[in-house]
């Protein structure tokens, strides 16, 4: 496990981004339960964490993949037309245990 930060540091509703052993991870805070998934979107690589988060709804920066961070899932994928430019769609995130110990937040990977 590694630690990646305070709950102070991370307010309900907000998310960031860390890089844990070399791996770019986004951390989440939903309804006061800490939420840890790739960082990166499968689909053409935007950076998860500039993006929005609604509710545990995650939305890519680039082309709109939506993603629930409590699982992973892809739940929105590009458009087709977008998928059909690039090559392809969006899949699902890896997702990481979650550790709340004290005023410390870690994640296993």
């Amino acid at each position: 496990m590694e630690k990646v930060c305070n709950v102070s540091d991370l307010k309900e509703g907000k998310m960031r981004g860390f890089t844990v052993k070399n791996r770019y991870i986004l951390l989440a805070n939903v309804k006061s339960n800490f939420y840890a998934v790739d960082a990166i979107c499968p689909h053409m690589g935007g950076f998860l964490p500039i993006g929005s988060l609604k509710n545990n709804i995650i939305s890519c920066p680039v082309h709109g993949s939506k993603y629930d961070v409590t699982t992973g899932k892809l739940v929105k994928d590009v458009p087709t037309l977008t998928k059909l430019a690039t090559g392809g769609g969006s899949q699902d995130l890896n997702s990481f245990p979650v550790t709340v110990k004290d005023d410390s937040i870690f994640i296993e990977l």
